[in-house]
C-alpha cells in the first residue's frame, strides 16, 4: 500500500527530543516493516499541532494524495504529531476516511474509522486527542529560540523551598 508520510514539529529546535530526523526514521521503519511503500513523506517545519489542516500545507497536500488516489492512506509517528487538539486530530482524519484512505499511526497501527458497533473505538482515540491537548495546553510557551541555528537551551527547573 502506497502511503503518504506526515512529520512535524512545532519549534526549529523540538525540545522534547522527537525532532524531524527522529520521527522520519520511525515513519520510514515502520511502513517497509508493515510491507508499504511510503509515497512522499511530507515535512511541517515549526507548525503547532493546534492550527487547523488547512492552515498546514503539507498536511493539506498529504491529504490531498489521499483525495487524488496517489496514496492510499497517510501515516505518522503518532496521534499528537498529527495534532495535538482534538477537533484537528478528528478533521484529518475524517477527510482521510471520506476519500477511501486509511490511516496508521507507527506507535499503534491503523487508526480504524468510526463503527457504530463499536463506540469504544472512537472514545478511546478522541481521549488521546483530548490527552494531547491537555498536555499542549499546560505546556508553558516557549521562550524565543536564541543561539544558532538546532541549538537548544537547557534550563535548571525551578526549585520552591518551603520557609519564610
Amino acid at each position: 500500500m502506497r502511503l503518504a508520510g506526515y512529520i512535524r514539529v512545532t519549534t526549529g529546535s523540538q525540545l522534547d527530543g522527537f525532532g524531524l530526523e527522529d520521527q522520519e526514521r520511525i515513519v520510514r521503519r515502520w511502513t517497509r516493516e508493515h510491507g508499504h511503500k511510503l509515497a512522499k513523506l511530507f515535512v511541517e517545519k515549526a507548525q503547532s499541532g493546534t492550527i487547523a489542516g488547512d492552515e498546514r500545507p503539507e498536511l493539506a497536500t498529504a491529504l490531498m494524495w489521499v483525495e487524488e488516489k496517489k496514496a492510499h492512506g497517510i501515516v505518522a509517528p503518532n496521534l499528537d504529531r498529527l495534532a495535538r487538539e482534538l477537533v484537528v486530530q478528528e478533521a484529518a482524519l475524517a477527510q482521510c476516511w471520506k476519500h477511501g484512505g486509511r490511516a496508521f499511526m507507527a506507535d499503534q497501527g491503523e487508526i480504524l474509522p468510526d463503527d457504530p458497533e463499536d463506540p469504544m473505538r472512537t472514545a478511546m482515540r478522541q481521549m488521546m486527542g483530548v490527552f494531547a491537548q491537555l498536555d499542549r495546553g499546560q505546556t508553558p510557551p516557549r521562550p524565543p529560540h536564541q543561539g544558532g541555528e538546532g541549538s537548544v537551551r537547557l534550563r535548571r527547573p525551578a526549585v520552591r523551598l518551603a520557609g519564610p
